[in-house]
């Protein structure tokens, strides 16, 4: 037991890694969404996600996927660089596990296909939202 929380403690401490689940959680994101959606014309008629919908719409998802992938990741790295030893570096990787599940339940909607779920979904997102935006107001707060 020791033994597995250590190694807990030693991913929650790798900036370099937690990003890697946000990045893992949009290839999950977009699989489940083009395995789930049976067509094309239910991702451009459904999807919640105009920048995927616009990818689809003019053949350039590959090229899209990519680089959201690396833009997770990189922006990931760097909050929890700048937040590495901060006392709020928790709350950096909270959001940003919070935001990976999101992802991962938004690919499963294209299965559930349930109102209700997709508006969980959406309040999760906000949730991360409101997260970010209070503890940056806490921070210039704090700051001063």
């Amino acid at each position: 037991m020791h033994r597995i929380l250590q190694s807990m403690l030693s991913i929650y401490h790798n900036y370099r890694l937690i990003p890697l689940f946000l990045s893992v959680s949009v290839i999950i994101d977009y699989s489940l969404t083009f395995y789930f959606a049976g067509s094309i014309d239910n991702i451009l008629a459904y999807e919640f996600s105009p920048t995927l919908v616009f990818a689809v719409r003019n053949g350039i998802v590959l090229p899209y996927l990519a680089l959201t992938i690396l833009f997770y990741y990189f922006m990931g790295y760097t909050v929890l660089k700048f937040l590495d030893g901060d006392v709020i570096y928790p709350i950096g990787v909270f959001i940003m596990l919070l935001m990976s599940i999101t992802h991962v339940l938004g690919g499963l909607s294209w299965l559930v296909m349930n109102e209700s779920y997709s508006n969980m979904i959406f309040m999760l997102s906000m949730t991360s939202i409101i997260i970010a935006l209070s503890v940056f107001g806490y921070e210039v707060f704090r700051r001063e």
